[in-house]
């Protein structure tokens, strides 16, 4: 399952490569053919693709001009999220799927919980949980941030009230010293 937000002008091509290579994935070396699995690819998309109004299309591969399908092992599923009923259908399961993962509001969110369809209550939750989740980490982020900050400040408060401490003590050595008539020189030595 892939979904796609924009719309690029390879995506097609795109899609056929993936379900290529999911096909041929499964094929173990010196298998048969035969062995060769149905791939079904479903592309959920976040623009129009196909000229319908469905939100749902399918694609296999048939026979150009007849109604013959040539392979049941190829089956590739767009979703189109723009097209989707703006009424929520609590009947229609896949709809009700397809407006989940196009919800971007708390309002969304609780139109599907409004539902009553225990499947859309409990993934609501789990969004929710989810993203309290992501602010019990912010906010543990935040405080372990905050302590840091405080250690930090008092620790520069410290050396500076030592470093400020040292300065006047040394002053009042100095002064003491030169009162006592010490020269420049044989007071630097004795700091140092």
């Amino acid at each position: 399952m892939w979904i796609q937000v924009r719309s690029e002008d390879d995506f097609r091509d795109r899609t056929l490569f993936y379900w290529a290579k999911l096909y041929t994935s499964e094929l173990k070396k010196g298998e048969i053919y035969g062995n060769l699995k149905k791939t079904i690819t479903i592309n959920i998309v976040n623009f129009n693709l196909f000229e319908c109004e469905d939100y749902h299309s399918e694609v296999v591969t048939a026979v150009k001009d007849r109604d013959e399908i040539f392979s049941d092992k190829f089956s590739v599923h767009f979703f189109e999220l723009q097209k989707v009923n703006k009424k929520v259908d609590p009947d229609n399961r896949r709809e009700l799927w397809m407006h989940f993962l196009n919800a971007n509001s708390e309002e969304e969110f609780e139109m599907l919980k409004d539902t009553k369809v225990p499947i859309m209550e409990r993934a609501v939750n789990v969004i929710y949980d989810l993203s309290e989740d992501t602010r019990v980490r912010e906010l543990a982020r935040m405080r372990e941030k905050a302590l840091h900050d405080e250690a930090s400040a008092l620790a520069n408060a410290e050396n500076r009230g030592r470093v400020e401490g040292r300065t006047e003590e040394r002053n009042f050595l100095i002064s003491k010293w030169k009162a006592q008539g010490m020269t420049d020189e044989q007071i630097i030595a004795l700091l140092n």
